[in-house]
């Protein structure tokens, strides 16, 4: 656990420098602030989520799993509306489920990669969806995500915000995941 915390340390510091975060304002982040001008734009979102299973087996039981997960993401603005974007998360530990014809499935730190289509109807609330896949050792799953984010600009082109997503692991098992992100936006010049 402790190489994974100075993974991301380190991954802050690379990429986000200090002196952006702390530096003086900027024109290009008053633009985005006073304007909303997203267009052309790229967002770098890193994340700390708890996965919600409700199907989880152990010891031949059906339990409740709240499983510890990492989220890096990125976005491109196509206009102030809506971006292209990819979502990766990893959930950092193994689960059992049984499938719609009651099979014991084994997810070994399941990695999901979604391509995703956002809309921003405001200034804060974005809508996402996508379809994708889950790998593990064991066996690859399709996937349907839908979800939402909150987030609030901070000075010097970062955002903090929290995110609400439901997957739906085709002919197998749904989960839920509820996270905190931090992301760093790159303005078009």
């Amino acid at each position: 656990m402790k190489g994974i915390w100075l993974l991301v340390i380190i991954a802050l510091f690379v990429f986000f420098p200090m002196n952006n975060l702390w530096g003086q304002s900027n024109h290009d982040y008053e633009e985005i602030k006073h304007h909303n001008d997203l267009k052309g734009s790229s967002r770098l979102t890193i994340g700390i989520g708890h996965t919600h299973l409700s199907e989880g087996k152990i010891d031949g039981k059906t339990e409740w799993l709240t499983l510890p997960s990492w989220i890096l993401n990125y976005d491109y603005w196509l206009s102030n509306k809506w971006a292209l974007g990819l979502q990766n998360d990893i959930v950092l530990e193994s689960f059992f489920i049984e499938s719609d014809d009651s099979e014991l499935i084994e997810r070994s730190y399941p990695i999901s990669s979604v391509p995703i289509a956002i809309y921003k109807p405001g200034k804060h609330l974005m809508f996402i969806a996508g379809v994708g896949f889950e790998f593990t050792n064991e066996q690859t799953l399709t996937l349907t995500r839908l979800g939402f984010e909150y987030g609030f600009h901070l000075p010097n082109k970062w955002e903090i915000g929290a995110g609400l997503v439901w997957d739906n692991k085709w002919n197998y098992y749904n989960l839920w995941v509820l996270a905190i992100k931090i992301s760093n936006l790159f303005i078009k010049h």
